[in-house]
């Protein structure tokens, strides 16, 4: 009797046209290796995201605080100014074809304190004037003649100078005609009131000292340039 040999698994499915069973995606090899890398990155994400953290934080917080520190000085730098400086009325551009508008003095140094009508040599002039000036005293003016709108004559008076020593009736016999503004103050120093106008292709200005002069009470010291070049001077009570 011959023995019955039944077919191995694999021709049994052929024989029968039986395809074998797929497997579990869960027991894939591909399966598991994208868990363990998502588990790594995860990780790995934690541990320098905590760690770049801080730093982030810290940049933040610095440029807040700069920023802070930038208005702070704005505002302090605000309540500093007392009013035009002596570096703002040297900055005012005269000419009588480009000289700075009523309207630009106006947004630099505020609204007037009075307007009004003059005359420099013979030219109709609109005239504004500052009563607030910084380091000056409750005298001080900035007055501005505008001609056709544009300035072509400034002063700025009654400044407070701080001297090293009186200027003698000596120091002022030193100056003499020719010398140019720059001369005259490294002779006597800064003065209280400075004028200056520019009218037909004409310079003059004006310097004159009040304060901290040895000589009676009142004594004074004007002195004249053209195109900056001395050509005059006078002094009053000096010793």
């Amino acid at each position: 009797m011959t023995s019955k040999k039944y077919p191995s698994r694999a021709q049994y499915r052929q024989e029968h046209n039986i395809k074998p069973p797929k497997k579990a995606f869960y027991k894939k090899w591909w399966f598991w290796l994208i868990i363990i890398i998502l588990i790594v990155g995860g990780v790995l994400i934690g541990t320098f995201g905590d760690f770049y953290t801080p730093k982030k934080t810290e940049t933040t917080t610095t440029q807040t605080s700069k920023k802070k520190t930038a208005k702070k000085a704005v505002k302090k730098s605000t309540k500093e100014i007392t009013g035009v400086s002596l570096k703002q009325y040297n900055g005012i551009y005269l000419s009588e074809k480009d000289g700075l508008s009523s309207e630009i003095l106006t947004e630099y140094f505020g609204k007037p304190n009075e307007s009004s009508v003059s005359k420099v040599d013979d030219l109709q002039t609109n005239v504004d004037t500052w009563e607030k000036v910084a380091n000056g005293t409750k005298n001080s003016k900035v007055i501005v003649h505008f001609y056709n709108d544009h300035a072509v004559s400034k002063a700025i008076s009654d400044l407070k100078v701080t001297r090293n020593e009186k200027i003698t009736l000596k120091k002022y016999q030193e100056l003499q005609n020719g010398q140019t503004s720059n001369d005259v103050l490294n002779t006597l120093g800064n003065p209280n009131t400075y004028s200056e106008s520019m009218i037909n292709g004409t310079a003059t200005k004006i310097f004159k000292y009040t304060t901290g002069l040895n000589g009676d009470q009142g004594a004074e010291i004007t002195v004249t340039f053209n195109n900056d070049a001395v050509d005059g001077k006078n002094q009053t009570g000096l010793k």
